[in-house]
């Protein structure tokens, strides 16, 4: 179980990095660090990334049984098929600086989604490798470790 929680973790510490990147290359845009010939892609790519990692983890928690921790990635996943759907999952170098507000107001609130279960994920490791008899000593193999 504890080898459950920790590919759990890794894998929504990765989704939280790919829209922490999409957020600091929208802001790099919003402040003329970078173009949008260069920053339009860069968070394209990372758009398809976050919704792989997102459809991993969902699918790891749905037939592994964790159907609490499902539950907090139905509206990230129905939100992200929404938009693709609409075409939306995609900014445009046409029109990104009339819509960066918005772009990162969405990314904002998907950090906030995915935060949720991250944070829960690290306390079901925890949990797990505390409650895991192999990490567990009996009295006579501290008493050992201590000679």
């Amino acid at each position: 179980m504890v080898l459950f929680w920790v590919a759990a973790f890794i894998l929504l510490v990765l989704l939280v990095i790919s829209v922490v990147y999409q957020l600091l290359t929208l802001s790099d845009l919003e402040r003329d660090y970078i173009n949008a010939h260069e920053g339009v892609p860069q968070v394209n790519r990372a758009v398809y990334v976050e919704f792989a990692l997102q459809l991993i983890i969902s699918v790891l928690f749905l037939f592994s049984g964790h159907w609490f921790m499902f539950l907090f990635c139905v509206p990230i996943i129905y939100y992200s098929a929404k938009t693709y759907i609409q075409g939306k999952h995609k900014v445009s170098e046409v029109d990104i600086f009339g819509k960066l507000h918005q772009e990162k107001t969405r990314r904002l609130i998907k950090l906030a989604m995915v935060v949720i279960p991250l944070c829960l994920s690290l306390f079901w490791l925890i949990w797990s490798a505390l409650e895991d008899d192999d990490f567990h000593l009996s009295s006579d193999e501290m008493s050992h470790s201590f000679d």
